[in-house]
């Protein structure tokens, strides 16, 4: 392994195609075809351990590792080799280590790792050849890597590499860097907790995506850090990214340096102010060098800029203070005497303003500044005016006659962050005009409420009925006017949510003014709130016409929060998020977003929505390309923790215990308010993560939490009852196994079902949605006949199963896992019933990748005897093992004999089979199995194998 490529964190996420690839070689390798593939990319990008990874998957495959290393002073040939086989070669070292490798396959299939091949002596690449030649018949996967920007012209792996892909069965994998959430993954391992996203994304822009310098970056940070270090980088860092430039001439690691400083891609008259600063006279030759050390890469044919975004900071940093200083001046001088006076274009002018500020000439900053400002203004780019519009207020002060007053500033920067979609920057402004007290009341009423919408986008509470009141007030002296139309429409709002009786009037009058006004922000804002009162009464077609209006109203104002809201109450009309039509209203509106342009905050806002119709519906893969989309771009603590919760309810679903639980500590790490932000589903989904980290009473615990709030219930409201029957039922279960009294839990249901006989039911509804309560009714009821061992809860389950088929998929294979148990409990007379709930859970396990169920219904299957299609390996905490019953067997006191039949028992072996084994008659094995039951306190053969799975599990 090469000394910077050493990556660790879970840098294989997302690689998907690569792994495959690699499986796919050692597939060939294990049918007797040998394979060798190449993978290339920067150091750090983690091909070795991508090769090792692969290697060490396949655990019938003897992995054998080799690496070549860069000796400056010393010659060891076949170096890579003599580490293989661990020893020296003769005279013929081909035809030797052929030899040694062939008897290697023929015992088993081989995985050849060799490494860092661009350090390979000739001998080496000879030895290699001669293999590869012989790949067809052999069972061996060749895996080498080779690090990008090292095998310029001339250099012999070259020719090697000319000459070896001629061969039968070789292929080369370019390994590329990490993307935003493969580095999210990669932080998650180093630090051991769920990284920041500000973290996450401050790493990924500085990186590059690049895992090994992902590790130097937040090496000693603590898993809570929000943000790098401020100050220097890292000396090991500075080391790892700057090694290839040290290898350079001193004329090209002047002339890169340079380039550093001028800040982009350096072509044209940017390329020859770089080597008029370096004084360079014969650039060619220094660009091929730096090109061919992985240094610059050309870009577009035309342009160069450094390979690693680190690259340029680091060479900047090496400069003194003086040094920058002059090179920052001298460009923005040369840019300057090039700029068209008539029509400077807008890059050219922030680039300016930027060499200026560097060079610490705050008078002349400024004035560039002002002009790149008024230039973005015009050509409406609002991420550059963002920019400019700080860096006036930043230097303001130090100026002698700034241009602009601080007000003026704040109210451009307040429009230029809105229209960006950056909330940070919009709120910054809006905080900083209320608290200038240079407002009208008008101005103020507006900006009051639009900080609510603000502060709901970044997390940082729920509508305040106070200021929204306030609003009111402000505006009241001209009732007339859209900003009271505004303000009163957002306090129905927020009063709707609150279940004020006094909401409903509210909204009527909002309307009646918005009306008059014909203002569409103020329209869109009063129809969506008379939208979600009327999918409170239910009253789909009024709620549908009123959505849709508040759509067309929020197009024509351009307000991206207007839409998003008043788009996810259309939808409500129609239903809850678990019906087909729901998803597909939002997601119709969501790509209208995406065509007007609209900032990605609120087009990601209804994709989380989007997201979480398609999970409760079994899409999970649709659901994690949305959740991915968007993530991609800063979307605001609302979508954040909104998408957070979804991952969490999937990653639970699917047995990722760890990454949902990350996920959810994420989420309240965000999100100050829980159970009290009604339109999260904090409740049920740290009740379902509770669940499937075997934690029942935690699992209880958050489920009654969201039964604590008056008003109106969270959301996902009617998960809560059935969660917390779960809950209770696998508790009893557990007393029951321990021999314990289940009473006091019983008794704790028996209060739950007195105060809820059925689940919660959230507002409005339609046929969908009662289909819905009827199945988490149903669930509610067999998960407490589980609790309580009725008689008929096999029945119960049937109910469940049946009302949960097509409708809920994740809930209706839990279901029929739960019917296969309990139809298995009456013996011989339901066989059949519960062989073919058994084959459904599967199939839909399958389905979902819901692997805690696909687990038990494994284990079922195998004791029972029942043949599954396409059987899955169970993971580590199902099936009993021997190691397992003996972990079980001391507290139900068995002895060594028991606990053997156990163990064979859970195998799903027969009487006969087990007399054999352990030389006994089948009487006595009887015998043994009815001690069993008596001291686990099960029915027969098929319970006693789950309590001992059950007992197993850590």
């Amino acid at each position: 392994m090469g000394p910077s490529d050493i990556p660790s964190g879970d840098v294989f996420v997302g690689r998907v195609d690569e792994v495959g690839e690699l499986s796919a070689a050692l597939a060939s390798a294990r049918a007797g075809t040998g394979r060798a593939v190449l993978i290339t990319g920067d150091a750090g990008v983690g091909k070795t351990r991508l090769a090792q990874h692969a290697g060490s998957q396949a655990r019938d495959v003897l992995v054998l590792t080799g690496t070549c290393l860069p000796l400056a002073t010393l010659n060891v040939p076949l170096l890579p080799l003599r580490m293989v086989v661990r020893r020296s070669l003769g005279t013929d070292p081909a035809e030797e280590f052929d030899g040694w490798l062939a008897e290697r396959c023929a015992e088993r299939p081989v995985a050849l790792v060799v490494d860092d091949l661009q350090w390979a002596d000739q001998a080496t690449l000879d030895v290699l050849m001669w293999v590869v030649a012989g790949l067809p018949a052999r069972r061996l996967a060749l895996l080498m890597t080779v690090r990008r920007g090292e095998v310029g012209p001339g250099h012999p792996l070259a020719r090697w590499l000319s000459d070896v892909r001629r061969l039968p069965g070789f292929t080369e994998l370019a390994l590329g860097p990490l993307d935003l959430e493969e580095t999210r993954a990669q932080l998650r391992g180093l630090l051991g907790d769920e990284p920041h996203d500000t973290l996450v994304r401050e790493v990924h822009g500085r990186t590059g995506g690049n895992a090994y310098l992902n590790e130097l970056l937040v090496t000693g940070l603590p898993p809570t850090a929000t943000s790098l270090d401020e100050g220097l980088l890292p000396d090991t860092l500075v080391s790892a990214v700057l090694r290839p430039w040290h290898q350079l001439s001193p004329p090209a690691r002047e002339l890169s340096r340079v380039v550093a400083v001028g800040g982009r891609v350096a072509r044209g008259q940017a390329l020859e102010d770089a080597f008029r600063l370096a004084g360079v006279d014969e650039p060619g030759p220094l660009l091929r060098e730096c090109v061919d050390a992985g240094v610059l890469d050309a870009v577009d044919g035309d342009g160069y800029w450094f390979h690693h975004p680190l690259q340029a900071e680091a060479l900047e940093a090496s400069l003194s203070h003086p040094e920058r200083q002059q090179l920052h001046a001298s460009y923005a001088q040369a840019l300057q005497s090039r700029l068209s006076p008539t029509a400077p274009d807008l890059d050219s002018l922030v680039l300016v303003a930027d060499h200026l500020h560097r060079a610490d000439d705050a008078e002349a900053a400024y004035t560039w500044a002002c002009r790149a400002a008024a230039a973005a203004e015009d050509g409406q780019a609002w991420a550059s005016l963002v920019r400019m519009l700080r860096r006036m207020i930043e230097v303001r002060t130090l100026v002698q006659q700034p241009s602009e007053t601080p007000t003026d500033l704040w109210s451009r920067l307040r429009v230029a962050a809105e229209r960006d979609g950056d909330l940070d920057t919009e709120l910054d402004a809006t905080e900083a005009l209320l608290d200038d007290g240079d407002l009208g009341p008008l101005d103020e009423a507006e900006l009051v409420v639009r900080r609510q919408h603000l502060r709901f986008m970044k997390g940082l509470g729920f509508f305040d009925r106070g200021e929204l009141a306030r609003a009111t007030q402000l505006s009241a002296a001209e009732p007339g006017s859209w900003q009271h139309a505004f303000a009163l429409a957002e306090s129905a709002h927020a009063g709707l949510w609150a279940n004020d009786p006094d909401a409903p009037a509210l909204a009527a009058e909002a309307l009646t003014r918005a009306r008059t006004t014909s203002h569409p922000r103020a329209l869109a804002y009063a129809l969506a709130a008379n939208a979600m009162h009327a999918v409170y009464l239910s009253h789909v077609a009024d709620a549908e016409a009123w959505g849709a209006e508040a759509v067309a109203c929020a197009v024509r104002s351009g307000d991206g929060f207007a839409f998003g809201h008043a788009a996810m109450w259309e939808a409500n009309s129609v239903g809850g998020n678990a019906d087909p039509r729901w998803t597909a209203r939002v997601a119709g509106r969501r790509q209208q977003l995406i065509e007007l342009g609209l900032p990605h905050p609120y087009i990601a806002w209804l994709a989380t929505g989007e997201a979480q119709g398609q999970l409760q519906r079994g899409e999970w893969r649709t659901c994690q390309s949305l959740l991915r989309y968007a993530l991609g771009r800063t979307p605001g603590a609302l979508v954040d923790v909104a998408a957070r919760l979804r991952a969490a309810q999937l990653a639970a679903f699917q047995g990722r215990v760890r990454e949902a639980e990350g996920h959810l500590a994420r989420a309240d790490e965000l999100f100050g308010e829980t159970s009290t932000f009604l339109p999260f589903e904090f409740d049920a989904t740290r009740a379902m993560v509770r669940i499937a980290a075997g934690d029942a009473r935690g699992c209880v615990t958050a489920a009654l939490v969201g039964t604590s709030n008056p008003g109106v219930p969270p959301t996902q409201c009617e998960w809560l009852m059935p969660l917390a029957a779960r809950g209770l039922a696998d508790l009893a279960e557990a007393c029951r196994d321990a021999l314990e009294d289940p009473q006091p839990v019983l008794d704790e249901l028996d209060e739950l079902e007195r105060r809820f006989p059925h689940p919660i039911a959230d507002a409005g509804g339609g046929e969908f949605y009662d289909r819905e309560l009827a199945g988490f009714d149903a669930l509610y009821a067999a998960e407490r006949a589980r609790a309580r061992l009725e008689p008929d809860r096999a029945d119960a389950w049937v109910r469940a199963a049946e009302s949960l088929r097509d409708l809920l998929p994740w809930e209706e294979c839990y279901a029929s896992w739960r019917l296969a148990e309990a139809l298995f409990d009456q013996g011989t007379a339901r066989r059949t019933e519960a062989v073919a709930a058994l084959r459904r859970a599967h199939r839909l396990g399958r389905q979902l990748a819901a692997q805690p169920v696909l687990d038990q219904v494994t284990a079922l299957a195998r004791t029972a005897r029942v043949p599954v299609a396409d059987p899955v390996l169970p993971s580590a905490v199902s099936g009993a093992t021997a190691a397992g019953t003996d972990r079980v067997g001391d507290a139900a006191h068995l002895t060594g004999r028991e606990r053997e039949v156990l163990a064979h028992i859970v195998a799903g072996r027969t009487y006969g089979e087990i007399a054999r084994e352990l030389v006994l008659s089948e009487k006595t094995v009887s015998s043994h199995v009815s001690h069993l039951l008596t001291k686990t306190g099960t029915a027969n053969r098929i319970d006693l194998a789950r309590w001992a799975t059950r007992r197993a599990r850590p």
